[in-house]
């Protein structure tokens, strides 16, 4: 399974070169990246969580689904704890950095090529809560002040509302048509590609020097990529009775680098855009040694219970 896992990395970086490729001749733009990134947010990932809910409803899947939800509250409410202890209110940019994993962009793709595409039903409570509580607890810690939290932000966020539709969906066993499930497979599988081209235009701009310079960003990378996945695996194989894939898909989907978003929040409330660059290029290009190392782990102390 190592192997395998190596080997997705190996092709998203791949596709990662690709976009820096894309960046340095020129064919695209710092507007163009921006637009691809508003796609990939706006419609390719709700599309992923939608489609994953066109599944026959039973009891057990339901259960299945509120056990990942509480599996991703106590994960989530672990990162956010580990950051909080290790950076306080001062350091904001690298709190919530280390706080929030790249679930979105690295997340699925590892998902769906280690457990396959039926996975990213136990993944989608992450995605929306991790997107809610960037949208608060996330605005909070960088501006110091609950007035900034944008409510009308958070609910309309593309990525709940899929959640919202794509559990009426599965819950309500409204039937969906072949021409819209096809459309929305389609759209689904170009998320790999173009997180990983998106990602690769972060690497192009990034100033090499400053990247092995900046101390912060290592100690950011750290805690995102080692610290932070340890705590949570060592907590959950003290979690009796909940299907062990559920906890694979939310220890591989922590154990991502930082979440790019990190860099919209700098720029938006005016924390250091080039750190929040940094420790998302470096816990990036760091995550294709510490996920494998991270899995043999995982196969060591939760598979093997």
């Amino acid at each position: 399974m190592e192997i395998v896992l190596l080997k997705q990395i190996c092709i998203m970086f791949l596709l990662i070169a690709v976009g820096m490729a894309l960046v340095k001749t020129g064919y695209l733009s710092d507007q163009g990246a921006k637009d691809l990134g508003a796609l990939l947010l706006r419609a390719v990932i709700p599309c992923v969580v939608i489609r994953s809910y066109i599944t026959e409803f039973s009891v057990g899947r339901l259960m299945e689904q509120a056990e990942s939800m509480l599996l991703t509250v106590l994960s989530l409410l672990i990162a956010m704890a580990v950051s909080y202890l290790v950076f306080g209110t001062r350091r904001r940019i690298e709190n919530v950095a280390a706080a929030f994993s790249n679930v979105g962009f690295i997340g699925i793709p590892l998902i769906q090529s280690i457990l396959g595409e039926e996975a990213i039903f136990y993944l989608t409570p992450l995605i929306a809560v991790l997107n809610i509580l960037q949208w608060t607890y996330g605005v909070y810690i960088m501006t110091g002040d609950p007035k900034t939290i944008q409510i009308k932000t958070i609910l309309s966020n593309p990525v709940v509302l899929a959640l919202v539709a794509g559990f009426l969906i599965f819950v309500l066993q409204i039937p969906v048509p072949s021409v819209i499930s096809g459309a929305l497979g389609h759209m689904a599988s170009m998320n790999t590609p173009l997180a990983m081209i998106i990602l690769g235009t972060y690497v192009a701009q990034m100033n090499w020097r400053e990247l092995l310079l900046t101390k912060s960003a290592y100690l950011c990378s750290l805690v995102r990529l080692v610290l932070i996945p340890a705590v949570t695996l060592l907590i959950f194989c003290l979690i009796p009775g909940i299907k062990t894939d559920i906890k694979l898909v939310i220890l591989i989907a922590g154990s991502t680098p930082v979440g790019a978003n990190i860099a919209i929040f700098a720029k938006q409330y005016g924390g250091d855009y080039k750190l929040s660059v940094v420790t998302v290029c470096l816990s990036t290009l760091a995550c294709i040694v510490t996920v494998p190392v991270f899995y043999m782990f995982v196969e060591r102390f939760l598979l093997s219970i």
